[in-house]
């Protein structure tokens, strides 16, 4: 965080810091000498967070949120979604509905808001095609209702955008230290299994979350700006092999490639959902998941963001999976 200028006597208030992102950020803006106020749940899992630098107020965007929380806040980081859910109503009320009500508090609660960080994503705007990217001007086509749940939160931000100080951020897959989804492709290539789904060849943006974190508080800090919705990646487009190769260099050995067919992964995600209806939660593989794996193309420009924010990722692809493995390794998750 050197190039980023000290925040003292800031106060930033976070939603979602019990989890991956949210977490990171927490601590990054900790480093910064912010005051960190963070929202969570009575049952949120705040292993991660240091309550010596940062306070705790319990509460549920779909529920009671304490005031207190948000008064006097300078900068409010919206990073609470969900990513998966059993129906697309749930997935609307957690990722838009949950949205107007914060914004709402905001507008009575936060008169010293400098500037509010709104966390989507680029499924809010669909797949893209190898020959033609997403950037900023790409119409919105989301295929999953997880996508056109984060479509919906930014056509409310937009609409608060009038009154409160907005910026939204698309990250594609962000990965590195404490995520747990990308790991399990990390930890069966630990075990020498390169598995992949289907046979054609598939792109993706990501970046590391360390640079989205930092990212996130450039946006912060910037003055405003005409255009509020932005893309930000590492600039690469990257296949599945080149994620496997990095980090089987960075791993120091081989593995076996499997390739499963995408009709027998969709088979196991009609069954995981069969299974998952005596369950409270939802499964991490479904027939919405499906809808995701098939697409050939996840890949955005950031040239935008790079340009207008003079911002460059510190974490190119390969340097980033050292850093996550190492951590990995480190505690003791490999």
């Amino acid at each position: 965080m050197s190039s980023l200028p000290s925040l003292k006597g800031s106060i930033a208030c976070i939603t979602g810091a019990s989890g991956f992102i949210g977490g990171i950020l927490a601590d990054a803006l900790a480093d910064l000498g912010c005051e960190v106020r963070i929202l969570a749940r009575p049952t949120s899992d705040l292993q991660w967070i240091d309550r010596k630098r940062i306070r705790v107020f319990i509460g549920d965007l779909t529920g009671e949120i304490p005031e207190d929380w948000i008064q006097g806040a300078h900068y409010v980081f919206h990073c609470a979604g969900l990513t998966k859910a059993k129906t697309r109503a749930d997935f609307f009320r957690g990722n838009a509905e949950a949205c107007d009500k914060l914004f709402a508090l905001c507008s009575r609660h936060a008169g010293d808001l400098k500037k509010i960080v709104h966390l989507s994503s680029l499924a809010a705007v669909g797949p893209a095609t190898p020959e033609s990217p997403a950037d900023e001007t790409t119409p919105c086509q989301p295929v999953t209702h997880y996508g056109q749940s984060k479509w919906k939160g930014e056509q409310i931000a937009l609409r608060w955008a009038d009154t409160l100080p907005i910026v939204i951020l698309r990250p594609p897959i962000v990965y590195g230290p404490r995520e747990k989804n990308f790991f399990t492709f990390i930890q069966s290539l630990a075990k020498g299994w390169n598995i992949q789904i289907g046979r054609a060849s598939k792109r993706f943006s990501m970046i590391h979350v360390a640079d989205l974190t930092r990212a996130m508080i450039l946006a912060a800090l910037a003055p405003a700006h005409q255009d509020k919705v932005w893309f930000v990646t590492d600039g690469g487009a990257h296949s599945w092999d080149d994620i496997a190769t990095a980090a089987l260099k960075n791993l120091n050995r081989p593995a076996r490639k499997i390739t499963i067919p995408e009709s027998a992964l969709t088979g196991v995600a009609i069954l995981t959902e069969a299974i998952y209806l005596f369950r409270k939660d939802a499964p991490l593989l479904d027939r919405q998941r499906m809808i995701d794996i098939r697409q050939s193309c996840w890949v955005a420009s950031p040239n935008k963001f790079f340009k207008q924010f003079a911002f460059s990722p510190q974490y190119p692809l390969e340097s980033g999976l050292l850093h996550a493995i190492s951590w990995y390794r480190d505690n003791h998750w490999l």
